[in-house]
């Protein structure tokens, strides 16, 4: 087979986010760079002589060669999508940072999901998780999932976008109604969730005005080689103090556990108080914002009614999905309450795993899950 030119301007290095693992102890000590590719696709370990050929693109390229072995590797780094013979490819990666989070993959999920929604022209804001610990808000670093908040026009094409990458939207009964503010991304591959919100419960205002305002007031961290936009640490203490005090179905009243916490970190951050004014989150953090301004002004701010916060309060879930579908116009009611009644295949195993029921025979989960709920609807007995 005749061997194929190499590329008349150079090969680069491309990806959607990379790092250099080689101290990193989660891996065996031959892999040396974790690299999502700049096509969809799942995340790559790359050792031996593949690594060392990626560092020279990453470091020297534009970078020609007449060895047929290196020509044949650079071609197929072009399939996979990690390397380019056009030196201004808009993913050219030109630095291969060490992690800066315990987790590596996690960190690359950070940027992937970054690069996902910038290509499609969707602002978002990555809250919670290891940015609150970098910003002193909170001792645990590591985080399970990643949280990303997006217009809410958008979170829909966001959740689209990152099927692409190999993350399933989770059956969802309320889908197409106003009560849900997350799309859970699972993950066959990745081993990393994505929870993509459209709001934060809690807050008084409306969707856009309050994603509006928390962009205002953010900053920029770089994970995996890729910038990705977070809160300023005063406005991330008020989502995570929202958050912390955030009603739990069947749980009853606050805990000072929750509102110890969410104190602490209001009290932290300065300049958080006015934040929380602006954000429309006076009304659920009244008692713990006390002290940060004068009983005035944030009386003046304490009205208002919370979203996704009374139902949530309910002593179980059917008594909340109950309140909850009271918010929505008739016929949208009429449409969820038959799909809470009797599911889809998909939404009624999807609640059995949650209910922990092993069942996988559809028929059957519907008929326990109705069960559960008129159980629930039940007068509370003492």
């Amino acid at each position: 087979m005749p061997t194929q030119p190499s590329s008349p301007t150079g090969w680069v290095a491309i990806a959607s986010g990379a790092l250099d693992v080689r101290a990193s102890t989660p891996f065996s000590s031959d892999i040396e760079i974790l690299v999502a590719p700049a096509i969809p696709g799942e995340a790559m370990w790359v050792a031996g002589a593949g690594a060392r050929l990626w560092r020279r693109l990453v470091h020297g390229g534009p970078l020609n060669t007449r060895d047929d072995e290196e020509r044949s590797m650079l071609h197929d780094m072009e399939t996979l999508g990690i390397a380019s013979p056009d030196a201004a490819h808009p993913d050219r990666v030109t630095r291969l940072p060490e992690p800066v989070l315990s987790s590596p993959v996690h960190e690359l999920v950070y940027a992937v999901t970054a690069r996902v929604a910038a290509a499609h022209g969707i602002p978002c804001l990555f809250i919670k998780g290891p940015a609150l610990h970098h910003q002193g808000l909170r001792e645990r670093e590591h985080s399970g999932d990643v949280d990303v908040w997006c217009h809410p026009r958008h979170w829909d094409a966001l959740a689209e976008a990152l099927s692409a990458w190999g993350w399933h939207r989770e059956p969802d009964p309320w889908r197409g109604t106003s009560v849900h503010h997350t799309a859970t991304m699972t993950p066959p591959s990745w081993g990393c969730e994505i929870d993509v919100h459209r709001r934060i419960p809690g807050l008084a205002l409306d969707d856009e005005d309050a994603f509006a305002i928390a962009s205002r007031w953010r900053t920029v961290v770089t994970y995996a080689g890729v910038d990705v936009a977070i809160p300023r640490r005063d406005t991330h203490a008020v989502l995570a103090a929202v958050h912390a005090v955030r009603p739990e179905i069947g749980a009853g009243a606050r805990s000072a556990a929750a509102s110890h916490s969410a104190s602490a970190m209001l009290a932290a951050a300065e300049g958080s108080a006015e934040r929380a004014c602006e954000l429309g989150a006076v009304p659920v953090l009244r008692a713990e914002l006390a002290g940060l301004l004068p009983d005035e002004i944030l009386d003046a701010h304490a009205g208002g009614r919370p979203r996704d916060w009374q139902w949530r309060g309910a002593r179980n879930r059917a008594v909340a999905y109950w309140r909850a579908l009271g918010e929505e116009p008739w016929l949208v009611r009429l449409r969820v309450l038959w799909r809470f009644v009797w599911p889809p295949d998909d939404i009624a195993l999807a609640s059995a795993r949650q209910a922990a029921d092993a069942s996988t025979n559809p028929n059957i989960v519907r008929w326990r899950r109705l069960l559960r709920g008129a159980r629930g609807l039940l007068p509370h007995r003492r």
